[in-house]
């Protein structure tokens, strides 16, 4: 192929998925999810862009379970629907390689809604691209990680819903999902700011749940594929009564744990992942409301995106809390799964990872280098 030249790999939105099925990853058949497509841009053509885009690589994406909702036709979620055509959404970190943007440079990095894609053409505000220096983190990913928006989610989660005041000690605190990105970050912004009595996690395998008490102290992560999960996680409350879950899973877990809540508790819904896929039994839907009001219980669900103009406040905290050492940056582990080059391909096989459990930490793919071989050129 020509060097001035680029071939973009793209995967399309081909069909809404059903949230509560798995996506259809068999290519061969039309319903297929996705589509796999091949583009050409060559960029030594001056009229490639129109006035206002950028042409971009994509480095990282971010696998995120929220994203299973952007693959459906829902209307009535937080985002209108992606029409069928357009890159499969995806947040994610990219780089500059042509602009006629005055505000954004060849060579600069990004984060924003990339989607699966290695390159693209958009005008940035389509893709609410935002400009990130790369002198300020130890690695471009830690804009997906430490500062990302399972952080973010994570940080709201504590300060602004659980009801729970940093001064408030001794609360009894329950986290779901505790050894991903939002619940690992969670679990040491609570440890380490709010002082509590005890962060009871939950978490899938004994690796992770080692992981996770590793995260600060008064934590006690129960392994929930362990045989002896129900008695663990009772042994683990020790006869105490849980002030605030901040649930990602719902399902099994959200009804079991509800029975041990604190009259006039607060249970912080980010995510219901386990109806994400498929639709089980009864155990899987959310069925204990007789016990939301005879204890009193406070639901309130809430999406990270309803409080983005608050986005750059959070992550100066952030920012100063791990510069500090409050909170501990090297214990943002990441994830980090390869779909470089020919690999492109396994993008959404890689996604669907998510909900297998494949991930400690932070869940990314990476699909090009920092040092890409793609030239960023002036116009």
């Amino acid at each position: 192929m020509k060097k001035h030249v680029i071939e973009a790999k793209q995967y399309l939105l081909n069909n809404y998925a059903q949230f509560n099925q798995p996506v259809n990853l068999n290519y061969s058949t039309k319903d297929a999810t996705f589509k796999l497509l091949h583009k050409y841009y060559n960029i030594a053509d001056r009229n490639l862009l129109k006035e206002g885009e950028i042409l971009y690589e994509t480095i990282y994406l971010s696998n995120d379970p929220a994203q299973k909702g952007w693959f459906t036709a829902a209307t009535d979620s937080y985002l209108p629907p992606t029409p069928l055509g357009d890159p499969a959404p995806a947040q994610g970190i990219g780089r500059v390689l042509i602009s006629k943007n005055k505000k954004f440079q060849a060579g600069e990095f990004f984060s924003g809604m990339v989607g699966w894609v290695s390159h693209n053409i958009v005008n940035p505000k389509s893709i609410s691209a935002v400009i990130v220096d790369i002198s300020k983190v130890s690695k471009l990913s830690d804009y997906l990680s430490v500062f990302g928006g399972t952080t973010l989610t994570a940080y709201l989660a504590a300060f602004k819903y659980s009801g729970i005041h940093p001064e408030d000690e001794g609360k009894i605190w329950l986290i779901s999902g505790a050894a991903g990105g939002l619940g690992s970050a969670l679990a040491q912004i609570v440890s380490k700011l709010f002082k509590p009595k005890l962060v009871l996690a939950i978490a899938g395998g004994s690796e992770k749940a080692r992981y996770v008490e590793s995260l600060g102290p008064n934590i006690k992560c129960v392994d929930y594929k362990s045989k002896s999960y129900n008695r663990d996680f009772r042994n683990a409350l020790n006869g105490e009564l849980i002030d605030v879950f901040v649930d990602q899973v719902g399902g099994s877990i959200l009804n079991r744990a509800i029975l041990h809540m604190r009259p006039f508790g607060r249970i912080v819904q980010s995510g219901a992942i386990s109806g994400y896929n498929e639709v089980s039994d009864k155990d899987e839907s959310f069925y204990n409301y007789p016990v939301v009001i005879t204890k009193r219980l406070s639901i309130k669900g809430f999406v990270v995106l309803d409080h983005a103009t608050e986005f750059s406040k959070i992550i100066r905290h952030l920012n100063e809390l791990t510069r500090r050492g409050t909170l501990d940056i090297s214990k943002f582990e990441e994830t980090v799964a390869q779909a470089t080059d020919d690999q492109f391909y396994k993008v959404p096989d890689l996604w669907n990872g998510i909900f297998e459990g494949v991930n400690k930490g932070k869940y990314i793919t990476q699909v090009s280098n920092n040092n890409s071989r793609s030239r960023a050129v002036k116009l």
